[in-house]
């Protein structure tokens, strides 16, 4: 059984589109190889995906998104009809890498504890440490759109809480997910539409930086990174067709 088997996206609302707006990489989409995606779990309960990407000129790039909230909950709901459970952001994500990579998705995958090389912040040092990881995503090929964020830099305050500082620091972020050879979403998949969203999104914003710092984010120039012993899964048709 998948160690995600209660993540399912059945009833909830479809995810749609939206154009919004270490190395920090330019707003842009690569190319992607993941050579790593393994789980874990916060202090508080929310659960995440390290993601370990291949880029082209061998460059890398990490990310870890959590996909639930401190309940373990995938969704929130609907702030105008109370009826519908939306997908939270970052399980839309997993979810798109993990079908993308896979043709399966999150709750589908299969998962094997390995021992990996792991930054410990105590040590300050890289040290052997078990995780989770989602064999089925090892080496898969996708695209990945990332944008380049400027944020107030986050410090402790006296109470060790972190809060905002008056330095800004510009960092990445993934914000949608492609075929690698199709250059469709999942959701344009789904509904058997034209892949337009990427040439869109790239045409608003390639090259551009978010300012974070105010309420709402603003465009800018460019500023100067198998569970052991589980059920397989029965084959069924590719969302996306065959991999040429």
């Amino acid at each position: 059984m998948s160690l995600f088997a209660n993540m399912k996206s059945d009833g909830l609302e479809k995810a749609e589109d939206r154009l919004g707006g270490f190395v920090v990489h330019d707003t842009d989409v690569y190319p992607a190889k993941i050579k790593l995606a393994f789980a874990g779990k916060s202090d508080a309960g929310a659960q995440f995906i390290t993601f370990h990407f291949a880029l082209e000129g061998g460059k890398e790039y990490r990310e870890t998104v959590y996909f639930t909230n401190k309940k373990g909950e995938n969704w929130f709901m609907h702030k105008d009809d109370k009826t519908k459970k939306v997908p939270l952001p970052g399980f839309t994500l997993v979810n798109d890498l993990c079908l993308i990579g896979s043709n399966k998705e999150l709750h589908e995958q299969e998962t094997e504890e390995k021992v990996i090389n792991l930054y410990d912040r105590e040590a300050k040092k890289e040290l052997p440490t078990k995780v989770i990881v989602l064999t089925e995503l090892l080496n898969t090929d996708v695209a990945i759109g990332i944008v380049n964020n400027l944020e107030y830099k986050q410090v402790k305050d006296g109470q060790g809480t972190y809060v905002d500082s008056d330095e800004t620091v510009n960092n990445n972020a993934l914000h949608k997910v492609y075929h690698p050879e199709l250059k469709v979403t999942v959701v344009e998949a789904q509904n058997g539409q034209e892949p337009t969203y990427q040439d869109k999104w790239l045409e608003k914003n390639k090259g551009t930086v978010i300012d974070r710092t105010k309420k709402k984010g603003v465009a800018t120039k460019p500023s100067p990174a198998p569970q052991a012993g589980g059920t397989a899964t029965p084959a069924r048709a590719s969302l996306f067709g065959k991999k040429s």
